[in-house]
């Protein structure tokens, strides 16, 4: 008869080798689990990247596009510029009439009564021959001021110009002044009743200042012979990422905010000044009519 110990080291012996193989079985289980996982999460990555490297080809497309229509815009302001051959690089392939602004990057600031019709607006403040852009950057502190002549440009309906200057910086992240580059667009109706004014600022000196542009649009509806509503918008403009979005878009707006009541303050007192010194401000000047169809 087998003693009890040669029972008990056999039964040890099946115990010891059951666990070793139960043992080998979670182990190939978890190296499987493992295996599958390391394949989702390579799938996982593969196509992470192919996103990464899908946007990283529209960003660039985006800001090819937003470099000729940069282009475009400054090109059609400047008065030499508007006389010589535009670029075959920056001219849109649409053969339409081109938006001077981003419309989706500005929102409304401002809404008032201004006392004067909208064809008076551009004949006192902003015809070639107004000082009263001098007068709101003399205020300002502005500095080394050139401002260009309207002109009609081939892309956009209405009128064009390019106005330059060095402008003060109230934040603490910029240097105490900038030279800043302005691009303005000017539209009257055919029955002048409606004004529609646009800028596009381009700051050269501060921080991340060729990544955006402050955009701006002033619209002016006629309500009587001496008065007209008035809405101004405005925004910036991102023509490419930058991790101060955020920042840059508030600090550009708020400014904008401070320095309407100026504006306005100034536009008013020249509106009143250059009505009773001359009776004939209502004439027509140069108004920026729509002179083309837009469609």
């Amino acid at each position: 008869m087998p003693s009890f110990s040669l029972f008990h080291s056999i039964s040890v012996k099946l115990a010891y080798e059951a666990a070793l193989a139960e043992y080998f079985g979670h182990l190939t289980l978890l190296l499987m689990l493992l295996i599958g996982s390391c394949h989702m999460a390579w799938n996982h990555v593969f196509r992470g990247l192919l996103r990464v490297e899908k946007n990283y080809h529209t960003m660039l497309e985006a800001e090819k596009k937003e470099k000729a229509e940069s282009a475009l815009r400054a090109h059609s302001s400047s008065v030499k510029g508007s006389q010589a051959k535009i670029p075959e690089n920056i001219i849109p392939k649409t053969g339409k009439l081109q938006a001077f602004i981003k419309e989706e990057a500005v929102t409304s600031i401002y809404t008032d009564v201004f006392p004067c019709t909208a064809e008076k607006f551009f004949n006192l403040l902003l015809s070639d021959d107004s000082n009263y852009l001098r007068e709101y950057r003399s205020a300002r502190k502005d500095t080394n001021l050139v401002i260009g002549q309207w002109h009609p440009a081939e892309e956009y309906d209405g009128q064009v110009r390019e106005i330059t200057f060095r402008c003060i910086c109230n934040s603490p992240m910029c240097p105490p002044d900038t030279a800043m580059t302005e691009w303005q667009h000017a539209v009257l109706s055919p029955d002048k009743i409606t004004l529609v004014f646009e800028t596009v600022q381009q700051a050269h000196d501060v921080p991340f200042g060729s990544y955006f542009e402050v955009h701006v649009r002033w619209s002016l509806d006629t309500i009587d012979e001496n008065s007209c509503n008035i809405d101004i918008k405005v925004g910036v403009h991102f023509k490419k990422w930058c991790v101060m979005q955020s920042k840059i878009r508030s600090g550009a707006i708020n400014e904008y905010k401070r320095e309407i009541d100026l504006m306005l303050d100034i536009a008013r007192s020249y509106i009143i000044r250059s009505s009773s010194s001359n009776g004939e401000t209502d004439k027509a000047t140069s108004s920026p009519s729509v002179t083309r169809d837009s469609s």
